[in-house]
């Protein structure tokens, strides 16, 4: 399955969230949300919450896009706003 390619997954989505759907971004980590699929990975509408969950029911998968600002701090102390294609390495 190349990058572009939605991931069908089998996880308990949030309820008023079961049209959110999964990706993978060119940064190698899950992506989160709705919408158009951009040609990187990521959505047009992007879920923090579906991210949180995610994190939380299947931690080893790592950080999940949209990066939560604890995520961002870690990755880049100097951020002071969301980037769309920060590093999964932490």
């Amino acid at each position: 399955m190349d990058k572009q390619s939605e991931i069908k997954t089998e996880y308990e989505k949030l309820p008023g969230h079961e049209t959110h759907k999964i990706s993978m971004g060119i940064h190698d980590c899950l992506t989160f949300g709705f919408g158009e699929l951009d040609q990187f990975g990521y959505w047009q509408h992007p879920c923090a919450q579906c991210a949180r969950h995610h994190e939380k029911a299947y931690p080893n998968d790592g950080p999940c896009w949209p990066h939560s600002e604890e995520q961002i701090e870690v990755m880049n102390p100097t951020s002071t706003k969301r980037a769309k294609n920060v590093s999964c390495s932490l």
